[in-house]
């Protein structure tokens, strides 16, 4: 008799255990889908093979809702220091997501370095690079501007906060805020430096 009790306390303990394992297991789950930073599949854009995420046509500015409010989003500069899109609210502001691997990204980046020095004072820049610690980290990025020379605003999307918020699944892509929190319009593809131009004059009229 006492063995049978011993045997059914050993059988319970087991139970338990194992209950609550699963219960680890799954929540373990549950906190790491609410904490791991979104992981997306960005491909570049080229002429030969368009894509499309916010632009109604690659290669082309598509206009937005006039009361669709701009998502925001959280980026870092060189020094580490957290940088939102709403922190630029009374400004106009141009938000490039680019990748040193992307080659349409590279050929568009003096036009925006050029455009930065034209229209800096007016016009916040926010150069943001998808860093994913892998093809791109804050110091490959970063090495890579300062070797072209480039004297834009540069932010690291290390967390893919921004490229979640606009579900950015291919680059280079621009997106055009006006002063206001608006979104004006997209631009998907890499941009000639008339056609940036004219979408940023466009932001100050």
């Amino acid at each position: 008799m006492e063995q049978q009790q011993q045997k059914r306390t050993s059988l319970i303990l087991l139970l338990s255990l194992l209950l609550v394992l699963v219960g680890a297991y799954f929540g373990y789950r549950a906190l790491s889908e609410r904490i791991r930073p979104v992981s997306v599949p960005v491909s570049p854009v080229t002429e030969e093979d368009p894509d499309t995420v916010l632009s109604t046509d690659a290669g082309s500015a598509a206009s937005a809702d006039d009361e669709t409010a701009a998502p925001d989003f959280t980026v870092y500069d060189r020094a580490g220091n957290a940088v939102t899109l709403s922190s630029f609210s009374g400004k106009p502001v141009v938000v490039n997501f680019w990748a040193t691997w992307c080659p349409p990204c590279r050929s568009e980046l003096p036009y925006f370095d050029a455009a930065y020095a034209e229209y800096g004072e007016d016009v916040a820049f926010l150069m943001v690079d998808l860093t994913d610690g892998d093809r791109d980290t804050v110091e490959s990025a970063a090495a890579f501007t300062e070797e072209a020379g480039y004297s834009y605003p540069l932010y690291f999307d290390t967390e893919f906060s921004g490229a979640a918020a606009y579900a950015v699944n291919a680059i280079p892509l621009t997106v055009f805020v006006g002063a206001d929190g608006r979104l004006v319009s997209t631009h998907l593809g890499a941009m000639d430096g008339e056609t940036l131009a004219a979408a940023i004059e466009d932001l100050l009229s």
